[in-house]
C-alpha cells in the first residue's frame, strides 16, 4: 500500500520542540505571520479566514501581512529573521509559496520554517507533504506540525520547490488566461493544452544531467514526487534528498501529449518507454533560445538554462 506523503518524509522530521522554535513552547505563544493577498476569490477568503481563526483557537498570535501586486510577498519575506515570527505561512497557491521560499532564502537569515495554506489552483506541494483537510486541519498542521529540511532547485538564479519545466509544458504555462484562471481554475489550463497541443512545434532541447547528455522534446525537473496537482510524475523524488529526478519526454505531438497525460493521471507515467528519468544535482537544458522555464508554475527562466540543487535549506513545516 502506498504511503502517504507525510509519512515517506517522517524519518526526517524535526518535532517542534522549545528549544528548537523560541517563544512557540516556552511561552505557549507561537507567532504566526500569514502572507496573502486580499485580492483572492470569496472562497479562498471565507478558507484564509476561518484557517486564522482556528490558529487563534489554538493559541498562536497570527499576523497578517497584505500584498498589493506581484513581487510583493517575496520582498516582504526577504526582510524577515526568526527573530519577526515562530512561522511565516504562504496563504495562496505554488506561485505565491514560489515567491515567499525565494525571500526567505534571499534574506540574510536567520530566517523562520515556512508553512502554507493552501488557496491554489494545483496546490502541488501541499499535495506533496500531506497537508488535507478543512481548516482546523490545515491550523493544526501550522500550529503543531514538524519541521522538514528541504533542498530547494535553483533556476539560472531563481529558486523553485516542486518542478522547473521546458518544452510543451512550459509553453502551456506561459500562454494561460490568467483571466480564465481566476474563474475556472484547473480548466483554464485544460483549455491552453487543448490549444497548444495542436499548435506548439515541440522544438528539441539538449539536455545535460551530471554530464551525461540526452535530447528530449519536454523535460520536467522534479525536486519533488507531484505533478499537476495529485498526479506522481517521479515517484522517487524526494523534497529532503539533494538530487533532482529529471523526466525527459522523447516525442512531441498531439498524439502524444495524450499518451502522457492520460499514464500520468493513471500513475504509470514512469513506466512509458520513451520517458526517460534520471537522477543528478546539476542540469543544463539548451534549445530554441528564450523559450520559456515554467518554476512551480511560474515562468522563472528562459533557455538556456543552468537548474542546481540549492546550497541553502529551507525548512518546511510539514503535518
Amino acid at each position: 500500500m502506498e504511503e502517504f506523503p507525510s509519512d515517506r518524509y517522517r524519518p526526517k522530521l524535526m518535532h517542534m520542540g522549545s528549544a528548537e522554535i523560541g517563544l512557540a513552547e516556552t511561552t505557549g505563544t507561537r507567532r504566526v505571520l500569514v502572507l496573502y493577498n486580499p485580492a483572492a476569490g470569496q472562497w479562498r477568503r471565507r478558507r484564509l479566514r476561518a484557517t486564522v481563526k482556528a490558529l487563534e483557537a489554538l493559541g498562536c498570535n497570527v499576523m497578517l501581512r497584505e500584498t498589493t501586486r506581484q513581487g510583493d510577498a517575496e520582498a516582504m519575506a526577504a526582510k524577515l529573521s526568526s527573530s519577526d515570527c515562530d512561522v511565516v505561512v504562504a496563504a495562496g497557491g505554488d506561485g505565491t509559496i514560489n515567491e515567499v521560499a525565494n525571500g526567505l532564502l534571499a534574506a540574510p537569515g536567520p530566517i523562520p520554517p515556512l508553512a502554507i495554506i493552501p488557496l491554489g489552483t494545483a496546490n502541488v506541494l501541499a499535495q506533496e507533504i500531506g497537508l488535507h483537510g478543512q481548516p482546523v486541519e490545515i491550523a493544526r498542521a501550522i500550529a503543531r506540525g514538524s519541521r522538514l529540511a528541504i533542498h530547494p532547485g535553483r533556476a539560472n538564479g531563481r529558486y523553485f520547490l516542486m518542478m522547473a519545466g521546458v518544452g510543451f509544458d512550459a509553453h502551456v504555462v506561459a500562454n494561460v488566461d490568467l483571466a480564465l484562471k481566476r474563474r475556472t481554475g484547473k480548466l483554464a489550463y485544460v483549455v491552453e493544452t487543448l490549444s497548444q497541443g495542436i499548435r506548439y512545434g515541440f522544438p528539441p532541447c539538449r539536455v545535460t544531467v551530471d554530464g551525461r547528455q540526452f535530447h528530449a522534446r519536454s523535460a520536467v525537473i522534479c525536486n519533488g514526487r507531484h505533478y499537476g496537482g495529485p498526479f506522481v510524475a517521479a515517484p522517487k523524488a524526494d523534497l529532503a534528498a539533494p538530487a533532482f529526478e529529471v523526466c525527459l519526454f522523447e516525442h512531441g505531438g498531439w498524439a502524444h501529449v495524450v499518451r502522457y497525460g492520460l499514464a500520468l493521471v493513471m500513475g504509470r507515467l514512469s513506466s512509458l518507454p520513451d520517458v526517460r528519468i534520471e537522477t543528478g544535482r546539476s542540469v543544463r537544458i539548451e534549445g530554441e533560445p528564450e523559450l520559456p522555464v515554467q518554476g512551480d508554475g511560474d515562468i522563472i527562466a528562459r533557455l538556456p538554462v543552468d537548474v542546481t540543487v540549492s546550497e541553502i535549506q529551507l525548512e518546511l513545516i510539514v503535518p
